[in-house]
């Protein structure tokens, strides 16, 4: 398996940070929790952001961007700017992960 598979954040000038092994992680936005899962895929890895209570609706897109670079940001990196978000099941799911 080659380290692409896994690495998904890594910050300027540091080494690559691992995926978490633990699972989805809890992030709060605007007073909102969200969860997020960044898993590897065959070209990378993929987060996938959902929200705690309720499903996500087709125009909270730019919420789960935002909740991503919550996410990036605190371990280090930023939501990777190649990363196409598409809305599945109640769902933003965002190619790339964290850069």
């Amino acid at each position: 398996m080659s380290m692409g598979l896994l690495t998904a954040c890594v910050a300027p000038g540091s080494r690559p940070m691992p995926l978490a092994a633990s699972g989805p992680v809890s992030v709060s936005h605007e007073g909102v929790a969200y969860l997020v899962d960044l898993q590897p895929t065959l070209t990378g890895a993929q987060m996938t952001i959902s929200a705690e209570t309720d499903a996500l609706a087709f125009d909270q897109g730019l919420t789960a961007k935002r909740v991503a670079e919550r996410f990036c940001a605190g371990r280090g990196g930023r939501v990777d700017p190649r990363a196409l978000g598409r809305f599945v099941g109640g769902n933003w799911l965002f190619d790339g992960g964290c850069a």
